[in-house]
């Protein structure tokens, strides 16, 4: 009976984990970062700290291209605004133990991981960033094009619920200034 008891509760938490990751999405295994290696536009932002992406926020930054490096570590280029211009941004960023998860410093601490893609369209980031002891989650929305679907954007509306983010921290960036005349090495 004891031992019925610990298989019935065994499996109980296999499925209770099951479900907790179909929530967040997150990909773990399954994520193959060589196919997310090239061009990407950002999309959309989201935190539960909204003035960190805000305009002059320090995480307002807006991806132009994702290098894989062979021992899977990533490479990303951003462009943020400072002063009115756009500056180019280089981050690297080292595998960890965990499947799918990635860490880099930037603004402190930042351990982040796929939730969703379908490689040839979009991608969605998770992250979460310590920094003096203050935590806050952030998510991205890239595109392979500069505008993505209604329905991949409710997509990532959804997993941002889910992570706790309300509505009025999810940014649509597709009408602001994101310096695409940066790119490709226009003028910053």
């Amino acid at each position: 009976m004891k031992l019925l008891l610990l298989l019935l509760l065994g499996l109980e938490l296999t499925l209770v984990c099951i479900h907790t990751e179909e929530q967040t999405g997150a990909i773990g295994k399954s994520f193959t970062p060589e196919k997310i290696e090239g061009k990407w536009y950002s999309v959309g932002l989201a935190s539960d700290k909204r003035e960190i992406i805000e305009e002059h926020g320090s995480m307002r930054i807006f991806v132009e291209h994702i290098h894989v490096f062979k021992n899977s570590s990533l490479a990303f280029h951003f462009h943020t605004v400072i002063n009115g211009e756009c500056t180019e941004l280089y981050l690297v960023s080292d595998k960890t133990e965990k499947d799918g998860e990635y860490y880099v410093k930037y603004d402190g601490d930042n351990i982040f991981n796929v939730l969703a893609t379908d490689y040839d369209g979009y991608i969605i980031f998770h992250l979460r960033n310590i920094n003096n002891g203050e935590t806050f989650q952030l998510m991205e929305l890239y595109g392979r094009k500069t505008e993505l679907s209604s329905n991949i954007k409710e997509k990532f509306v959804d997993l941002c619920k889910k992570h706790g983010i309300v509505e009025e921290n999810i940014l649509d960036l597709t009408g602001v200034d994101r310096c695409l005349q940066a790119r490709d090495g226009g003028e910053a």
